[in-house]
């Protein structure tokens, strides 16, 4: 018993720490786009849709074959009633018992069970397009979220390199002033510098557990779940908007988008629907056949004939013309009949003595119906109107996005170029204020000043640079080409 709790003890031990130790890994793009995508509550109800088209169209395609129905009753009658065994009326209680069986098949209909399995496969396809574009829009929000969580890290980085900075040439500048070369009060202006760089590491720490919470909950993670990011090492940008040609771009974004080729599905069945409406104006044509039995617990089997003597007694009376009537003497006949020996009938007997089957071919034709048909078919075509119109709204929403994500992308490449050169500017303007107040020809003011337009120039750089990685991926992902870092 020991030695069973023992065992029980160091499986959780192990199941826990296991458990910890797999919370706390990080957490790569490719991993939190696979997660999400299982985790994703919008593409859980795609999927869902597409287990209802599986099943509608199986019903569609079950509809070619026979249906076979079984039916019984029990019933205890009163009064005057007709036995089911005999068909004869009846008036006293009896119990009666029928079993049927029936089956039906159309042999045509106007097409229209071929129409509705072609249209409920077209409509199960387009069921799993959307869901696969679901799946990619999850993968871009992730992607996104996950930019901003390596910016606000990257921002907290140079945010504490400004500080180090402002902390060294602090204590460079103490030691100027205990040896006479500079006042006090240049200290004063690199200690506010310092608690300004401080402030400013606080809110880029907020801003980076802020942007923590919400790729959690794009996760669908709980806030308390302990979590951190696999950071690459660097991110490679193998797409050059400058180099992308518009009109390919387009041709590039209609043929990997999920949600068009729905659309055109959605056409085709709505094209189908037409032909399952016109389906109405054909006669129909449907065979069947049936088989029943029943039993009644006054129903008797014949077992044979038994001679019985039957007697009947009347008068008999003479008359004689011209003499008084005589009396009248009572006489008996008798003769011998023969009559049937019943006996109740067995339950199994009577089921097999009733047995009843016989099958038929029903046709029907349709002449008037009240306009339901016509107007089915008007519906129709309405509904595959509308389905090219949606498609056609479609590829219009497309082509300006793509000419959006496309000039975006461009404009942010010059961006970054130009906030690129600002930055060398700033850091050798900044390295020759330093050098200047090294030899005293600058004042700690001056070097602040410069300073501080140096790190204005670093946050806007590294602003550009996931602005530009952000437009790069909008871009990419039009471009069918899969989300990574």
């Amino acid at each position: 018993m020991k030695l069973l709790k023992l065992s029980l003890v160091l499986s959780f031990t192990v199941f826990f720490t296991q458990t910890y130790a797999q919370d706390n890994e990080s957490w790569s793009l490719e991993k939190c786009i696979l997660h999400s995508q299982k985790a994703s509550i919008a593409i859980n109800q795609s999927e869902l849709g597409v287990s209802q088209a599986d099943i509608t169209l199986d019903q569609a395609q079950q509809a070619r074959y026979p249906s076979l129905n079984g039916n019984t009753n029990v019933q205890w009658n009163f009064g005057r009633t007709v036995d089911p065994t005999t068909n004869e009326f009846n008036t006293e209680t009896f119990f009666s018992n029928n079993f049927g069986l029936n089956t039906n098949v159309t042999l045509f209909n106007g097409f229209r069970i071929k129409n509705n399995v072609k249209q409920a496969e077209l409509d199960l396809d387009a069921a799993k397009a959307d869901t696969e574009q679901m799946r990619r829009t999850v993968a871009l929000q992730v992607a996104t979220n996950f930019l901003n969580v390596l910016f606000a890290q990257e921002n907290i980085t140079l945010a504490e390199k400004q500080l180090l900075l402002s902390q060294q040439q602090l204590d460079q500048v103490n030691k100027l002033i205990e040896a006479g070369a500079r006042p006090e009060s240049e200290r004063l202006n690199l200690e506010a510098q310092i608690a300004q760089s401080e402030q400013i590491q606080i809110t880029s720490k907020n801003t980076l557990d802020i942007a923590i919470l919400q790729l959690k909950q794009v996760l669908r993670l709980d806030p308390s779940y302990p979590f951190s990011i696999e950071a690459p090492e660097d991110i490679e940008i193998t797409t050059d908007p400058d180099m992308v040609n518009f009109e390919e771009a387009f041709i590039l974004a209609q043929e990997n988008r999920p949600d068009l080729y729905a659309n055109q599905l959605r056409i085709q069945s709505a094209i189908m629907g037409e032909k399952i409406a016109k389906g109405g104006l054909y006669p129909s044509v449907s065979v069947g056949g049936s088989l029943g039995s029943a039993y009644s617990n006054r129903g008797k089997s014949l077992v044979g004939f038994e001679d019985v003597r039957v007697e009947s007694e009347f008068d008999v009376s003479f008359e004689i013309p011209g003499l008084p009537p005589l009396v009248e003497q009572p006489v008996t006949l008798g003769s011998v009949q023969e009559f049937p020996i019943l006996e109740d009938q067995k339950y199994t007997d009577q089921l097999d003595q009733n047995l009843s089957y016989g099958f038929g071919l029903g046709v029907n034709i349709p002449i008037y119906n009240r306009g339901n048909t016509k107007g089915s078919i008007q519906i129709a075509k309405l509904n595959a109107i509308n389905a090219q119109l949606s498609y056609d709204q479609n590829v219009e929403t497309l082509k300006i996005t793509v000419q959006q994500a496309l000039a975006d992308a461009r404009a942010a490449k010059k961006k970054l170029e130009a906030s690129e050169k600002s930055l060398q500017a700033q850091q050798l303007a900044f390295e020759n204020t330093t050098k200047r107040l090294d030899l005293g020809a600058a004042n700690t003011f001056e070097w602040e000043s410069q300073k501080t337009q140096m790190e204005n120039a670093e946050v806007q750089r590294l602003m550009d640079k996931y602005d530009y990685l952000f437009k790069i991926k909008i871009l990419e992902f039009y471009l069918g080409k899969p989300l990574k870092l």
